[in-house]
């Protein structure tokens, strides 16, 4: 007997009653290894919890920032169905942290080991005009679309390989190294892109292979990463020449070269003719110079120049000699007046007089006579002798 189909609606809504029909799953407590922590806008801490062999989605109808991908927690909740999508999660009421888990923790030890090898350090120069561009990634990936959209923004006449290879599960791994293998000896590319879509940290676990990052270093074409996810970097990032964060960045990064060529080569053009009309401009200021300077060398115009320099350095003579001239009689002036004012006949004839002792020397003061002594004293018309009777000496006077 045939069964009548239903609808997947139907379905989900059957598995939900189903959870909820077992108590046990109301108060779940699960361990386990915190990935993809992502926050929505309405507030909703989403996250994988997984161990070596299996993962589950998370739901906190809650922001929590205390978490961090790698973290060991143990999360305690309720398992139901997501009807919208057919999927099982658990809505989870609390989570305590027990520490780092295994995972992550080998993945730092990888990390730190491909560190101290030198494996991090970029050895190869990326060109900025790819002629020939390797990508190995999966044909029916939605990255290849994104890549070739990218691609097809620019006009040039690089030649595009594609290897189809897988990006996730157990083969992942030697068919992303194959795909290296094959653009370094049978398909000699200038480039190399290794990308793929986005993706849950398990989904990305092929590209923290260590062979994988090891191959992607020791190619002789540089590696440019383009893995669709934001938050964590793998080995194969690290071991990369230059690793983007989306296959469209990636995309774009390998045709920076081309983008914009025909704008590039305007703004060269209209360069290179403002810097030739700037330099013909300075080119003739120069020639206008130089006739200047011939001009102003001519011999005839020389000495009309020496001519009005002499008759500018004869006037300029005259004039300081009629100065100098002139100030030097009125220093004569005032030094005979000055004489005039210090010669003693002039002081006798205002009334002064001059007395001199029995030696002729002229008396100043009081040790220059003495009592009983002859002086003579001489006036403007006539002069005295005299003989000294009393010498007085006189008090002066305080203020």
């Amino acid at each position: 007997m045939k069964l009548k189909p239903i609808k997947v609606s139907l379905l989900n809504q059957y598995v939900k009653k189903c959870l909820k029909s077992n108590s046990i799953f109301y108060n779940l407590y699960v361990e386990g290894e915190v990935s993809n922590i992502r926050i929505s806008k309405t507030g909703y801490t989403y996250f994988t919890l997984g161990d070596e062999s299996s993962s589950i989605s998370c739901v906190c109808f809650y922001q929590d920032r205390s978490i961090a991908d790698g973290d060991k927690v143990v999360v305690n909740g309720e398992l139901t169905v997501y009807e919208a999508r057919g999927t099982y999660q658990i809505v989870v009421n609390n989570i305590e942290k027990t520490g780092l888990g295994n995972i992550f923790k080998e993945l730092e030890l990888l990390k730190a080991k491909l560190k101290d090898r030198g494996l991090f350090d970029k050895n190869k120069e990326v060109p900025l005009l790819p002629s020939k561009i390797g990508i190995i990634t999966s044909k029916s990936g939605a990255a290849i679309q994104d890549i070739l959209k990218s691609f097809n923004t620019v006009n040039a006449g690089f030649d595009i390989y594609i290897y189809d290879s897988l990006v996730q599960g157990d083969n992942a791994k030697n068919s992303i190294i194959e795909g290296i293998n094959y653009f370094n000896t049978q398909e000699p590319v200038d480039i190399i892109l290794i990308s793929r879509g986005g993706g849950s940290f398990e989904d990305l676990k092929v590209f923290n292979e260590i062979e994988v990052a090891e191959n992607i270093f020791m190619s002789k074409v540089p590696v440019v990463t383009g893995i669709g996810h934001d938050t964590d970097i793998t080995l194969s990032d690290y071991t990369a020449d230059v690793h983007c964060h989306t296959p469209t960045a990636a995309a774009e990064y390998i045709i920076r070269g081309y983008k914009n060529i025909n704008l590039q080569l305007e703004a060269y053009f209209r360069e290179l003719n403002s810097k030739t009309k700037n330099e013909l401009k300075h080119i003739e200021a120069s020639i206008s110079t130089y006739q200047y300077i011939l001009k102003t060398y001519n011999p005839k115009n020389m000495l009309i120049g020496l001519i009005n320099e002499c008759e500018m350095q004869k006037t300029k003579l005259s004039n300081h000699f009629n100065i100098e001239l002139k100030n030097r009689l009125n220093t004569l002036n005032l030094l005979y007046e000055r004489i005039l004012n210090h010669d003693y006949r002039t002081q006798l004839k205002n009334g002064y007089s001059l007395i001199f002792n029995k030696c002729n020397n002229l008396v100043k003061n009081i040790d220059n006579v003495n009592e009983g002594e002859k002086i003579k004293i001489l006036f403007d018309k006539f002069n005295i002798e005299a003989e000294i009777i009393n010498i007085q000496e006189l008090q002066k006077s305080v203020k």
